[in-house]
């Protein structure tokens, strides 16, 4: 019986894998979730204390591979700037980020009766990424070549007529950062320069490398990974994507302890007879 414990068949650890990811996809289970007071509760803090109206800068700075992580927070924070009545102006230094933001956002836009134009605009991808962040300090309609993502003339959405430059008419900027360029050109070519608040939404692995800018107070908030994109979730009350993928994520990993736990017993067992 102990050798067994040793040696379950691993077709049978596979079989109940996928039960136990499949599942939550389809029924999530909404398993508690603590929230990080220092990044997540910060960012969503910060949201809530801009004056009605305010219009946020964001970045959609990431590829595909990162998509499972930052879609979420793309889109719990672009429907908590909505629900809080703030405009958004999307600008990607990755050419994919802009398809994937784009797909993200106008749902949600349609959903809750917002209108494009008026209430958020998608600048798309320009040419030269990190250079066109920089130019646009100085003048966002020539560096954007004066049409958005659709290639609607800039003189055509309203929202624009309130964004001539990258500068305090901007009261955020929110960067969702998988690599370079993202965060950092902020940092260093908008946010610092123009005094502009600064947080950014960042796959796992790249946030211990951003704990630094939240002490010095070069980023006002941090959502950290899928985890953290569920808690913004729960923050605005919006069960999504991310709840439903850590619920899977979490029975994934439970799953695995008991195995661990269980060829651990067998092991023990066998030495003792």
């Amino acid at each position: 019986m102990w050798e067994k414990l040793q040696n379950v068949d691993r077709r049978i650890i596979y079989a109940l894998m996928v039960i136990v990811v499949i599942v939550p996809l389809f029924s999530p289970i909404g398993l508690p979730i603590s929230i990080n007071p220092d990044l997540t509760q910060r960012f969503f803090d910060f949201i809530e204390k801009l004056p009605a109206g305010s219009i946020v800068w964001m970045g959609p700075d990431y590829s595909p591979g990162a998509s499972a992580e930052l879609n979420p927070q793309v889109a719990a924070v672009f429907r908590h700037l909505l629900m809080k009545g703030h405009k958004v102006i999307f600008f990607a230094m990755w050419e994919q980020g802009a398809s994937l933001s784009r797909n993200v956002a106008e749902p949600i836009a349609k959903e809750m009766g917002k209108k494009y134009g008026e209430d958020w605009v998608h600048l798309g991808y320009k040419p030269g990424s990190a250079i066109a962040l920089r130019a646009m300090v100085n003048d966002v309609w020539q560096a954007s070549a004066g049409v958005d993502i659709n290639g609607t003339k800039l003189g055509d959405l309203p929202l624009m007529a309130k964004v001539k430059k990258l500068d305090n008419s901007v009261a955020l900027c929110i960067d969702f950062s998988s690599g370079s360029p993202g965060d950092g050109d902020y940092r260093q070519y908008v946010t610092d320069p123009q005094n502009i608040p600064l947080m950014s939404g960042q796959v796992a692995v790249q946030v211990p490398t951003r704990l630094p800018y939240i002490r010095s107070g070069q980023q006002k908030g941090i959502i950290p990974g899928l985890r953290g994109a569920a808690e913004y979730e729960k923050l605005i009350k919006k069960p999504g994507a991310a709840t439903q993928l850590m619920d899977a994520q979490s029975l994934g990993h439970v799953l695995i302890i008991f195995f661990i736990l269980l060829g651990n017993i067998g092991f023990v067992a066998t030495r003792k007879k």
